[in-house]
């Protein structure tokens, strides 16, 4: 066994003498990071490193600076020190990133990590060409600065000793099965499957083990084994098709039954970071013409994400794809609990009940006790109280509905006055709104102010006709409305009733 770093207390001690923060285990080495010094240091036991990498080593000082790898530098101290009374071989580079892949994959959000791994395979093919194909990289040899992922490089060297491996067993987690096993990689590609491993982790986390047990599991491929739906993912992302896709993906490359090069890789695991945005993954189940398991996945996702927009895109669903406002009420009104101060959740609900009400005009009152049509109608009352006062007017019909609709007749017609009027002004060509009024004088039996608004809404649809300022479509709506209202009024003056 090497006299490694190996646990906390050693790495802290190191740490304090070096004055800088560890940030991980890499391939060769440990890694720590000063960003207020604009370096990083790469710690190697001095045993494991024999003449020939040294020079290789100082050579690299005076080697062209690439784009996608961190410069390697002089040490400030020398290229040998005694740290915590052990010596190290130190490789120094100039870089203020201040994390690496490694932070990155201990992050809470899945789709973060996805994407920091998916920056960096796109990388490897270049890194792969600046140092060879030995090349493989553990994720704090992987630094993120504001430009991308950057590589803390060192020469092609290969695999470290197996005492170093042992010394840290997250080595072993991304050794290929064929290097446990001590045969050639073939066309297997050392550092694609040790990317794949940290890409595996974003989904599960390894099994725990001690080294030779580890060494046992990396051999068979099978560090994550017996965790088919790891615990790193909300529950929910297990329905989402990207997701499921990603993971198999990743499974079958680590284990070796499937290839996939770099580039194509990052771009499944960028599919798999979308679709984990629940409203992106609901919304695309929509588009694909699967609403009702569009609202199934959007309960889901509400276990682990309740968030006021994914509310509303599933009420809007429940409503306007499967037919069923009672659902969309339902979560229209967790909108509401939500985020009490926004506002979409109540003109939704204003258009939904005023939608119910203008087909059923009142007889859902009629068919129960009333106390759910009195709950519907509190919920409008609530929802148009709550709105921005300059948004009030716009939906000013939608409520008068509702108010029909429950037979508040008289609170009806004065609420359509008031809104038809701004000041003196009569708006006339709120023609919805003209028809509600309209509507409660014919409700009321006073039939001949019933008249004198329909002549103004004739009057009104005849205008915006010759002027264009108001679409087809929607005087064509009016007007059917506006004749169906003719006809009813005609129907009571010649003694009949309407309905």
């Amino acid at each position: 066994m090497t006299t490694a770093v190996r646990d906390s207390h050693a790495h802290t001690a190191v740490a304090a003498e070096l004055d800088a923060e560890y940030a991980g285990v890499g391939w060769w080495g440990t890694l720590y990071r000063a960003p207020h010094r604009r370096r990083w240091y790469r710690l190697i036991p001095v045993e494991e490193v024999d003449g020939d990498q040294r020079s290789e080593l100082l050579a690299w000082h005076t080697r062209p600076r690439r784009p996608e790898l961190v410069p390697v530098v002089p040490g400030e101290q020398g290229e040998q020190r005694q740290l915590a009374g052990r010596w190290f071989q130190v490789v120094s580079y100039e870089t203020d990133a201040p994390r690496a892949l490694a932070d990155a994959l201990a992050e809470d959000s899945a789709a973060a990590r996805l994407a920091s791994v998916a920056a960096a395979l796109r990388a490897l093919p270049a890194w792969r060409a600046a140092i060879g194909p030995e090349l493989v990289a553990l994720p704090a040899d992987i630094v993120l600065s504001g430009h991308g992922p950057l590589l803390l490089p060192l020469p092609a060297w290969g695999a470290p000793s197996v005492g170093q491996l042992f010394a840290e067993p997250q080595r072993l987690a991304h050794l290929a099965p064929q290097a446990a096993r001590g045969l050639p990689a073939g066309d297997r590609d050392p550092a694609l499957h040790a990317l794949g491993v940290a890409a595996l982790s974003c989904f599960e986390a390894p099994r725990d083990a001690d080294a030779e047990r580890l060494l046992q599991r990396a051999a068979c491929a099978a560090v994550f084994a017996d965790r088919p739906h790891g615990g790193r993912l909300p529950s929910w992302t297990r329905r989402v098709e990207p997701v499921r896709a990603a993971h198999e993906q990743l499974r079958a490359l680590t284990s070796g039954t499937r290839t996939v090069d770099a580039p194509r890789l990052a771009g499944i695991l960028d599919e798999a970071r979308r679709a984990m945005d629940p409203l992106a993954a609901v919304a695309a189940l929509r588009a694909e013409g699967r609403p009702r398991k569009a609202v199934g996945l959007a309960h889901a996702a509400l276990v682990d994400s309740p968030g006021y927009p994914l509310l509303i895109l599933a009420a809007e669903i429940a409503h306007q794809d499967l037919g069923d406002p009672l659902e969309a009420l339902s979560l229209l009104e967790r909108a509401v609990q939500t985020d009490p101060a926004r506002s979409e959740a109540y003109t939704a609900q204003l258009s939904i009940i005023g939608g119910l009400w203008a087909v059923v005009q009142g007889r859902l009152a009629g068919a129960t006790d009333g106390s759910f049509a009195h709950r519907l109608l509190t919920t409008a009352r609530t929802a148009f109280d709550r709105l921005p006062p300059d948004r009030r007017r716009e939906h000013a019909h939608e409520m008068a509905v509702c108010l029909i609709g429950q037979g508040e007749l008289a609170e009806a017609n004065a609420f359509a006055h008031r809104w038809l009027h701004d000041g003196a002004t009569l708006m006339w060509w709120r023609l919805d709104l003209m028809l509600d009024y309209a509507d409660t004088f014919l409700l009321l039996g006073r039939l001949d102010e019933a008249e004198q608004v329909a002549q103004q809404v004739g009057a009104g649809l005849r205008r915006l006709r010759e002027n264009g300022q108001m679409g087809r479509r929607e005087i064509h709506e009016h007007g059917m409305r506006y004749a169906e209202f003719v006809r009813e009024l005609h129907d009571r003056r010649d003694g009949g009733s309407r309905g």
